[in-house]
């Protein structure tokens, strides 16, 4: 397997894209009727994106790529319509870096920014670490202070640890995918137009 070179071609962009939360919970019930819940798998986010009708011209180029995912083998970087973008669209321009050493399993990292007393990230804005492949969710609103330092809430817990001077990225965010599925079909009309869909789910 390998990371492909260059963002997933978006051509002519997507007119839906249903994005998903996948969690593995493991459930067991007592006799009393309790129910005992537990995990040991991190949160995997999918999207499944739909294209408007393509012509041939505007197809080839995405089905070319997706040829060389050679299904969910290769790997790849994809910036989501609308997921991956901040909603705290006045600070798009703010440079967001870790300011300490964070553990994994910590579900909360500090930063210091260029915009001081600002909301930099939103909830549900999803963010991702420059030393990272995963992409987490900020829980929270996160507001900074005079000096442009806060602390940035996020689910699900870090995988790995992170040291300072890290960027956060937190607009245009990329995700790292592969294709869910081992089949993709494209189905032309015979003026030779197509639309299709497209699973993918995070790979880390």
């Amino acid at each position: 397997m390998a990371l492909l070179s260059g963002n997933f071609p978006v051509g002519e962009g997507f007119v839906s894209a249903n994005f998903k939360s996948n969690n593995i919970t493991k459930r067991s019930q007592t006799a009393s009727g309790r129910y005992i819940r537990e995990t040991s798998a991190t949160t995997l986010w999918s999207v499944t994106l739909a294209t408007p009708t393509l012509t041939q011209a505007q197809a080839r180029p995405i089905q070319a790529y997706i040829a060389r995912c050679r299904g969910g083998i290769n790997e790849f970087d994809i910036i989501l319509p609308e997921i991956s973008y901040s909603v705290a669209n006045s600070v798009y321009h703010s440079t967001v870096l870790t300011c300490a050493n964070t553990s994994g399993g910590a579900t909360a990292v500090n930063f210091t920014s260029g915009a001081n007393n600002a909301t930099v990230i939103k909830a549900g804005d999803v963010v991702r670490f420059s030393n990272h492949t995963k992409v987490y969710m900020a829980t929270t609103d996160i507001t900074t202070d005079g000096s442009g330092n806060g602390t940035l809430n996020i689910e699900p817990a870090l995988i790995e640890a992170v040291t300072t001077s890290h960027t956060i990225i937190h607009n245009a965010v990329p995700f790292r995918m592969i294709m869910d599925q081992d089949v993709q079909e494209y189905i032309y009309t015979l003026e030779g137009y197509t639309a299709f869909e497209l699973e993918m789910v995070e790979t880390i």
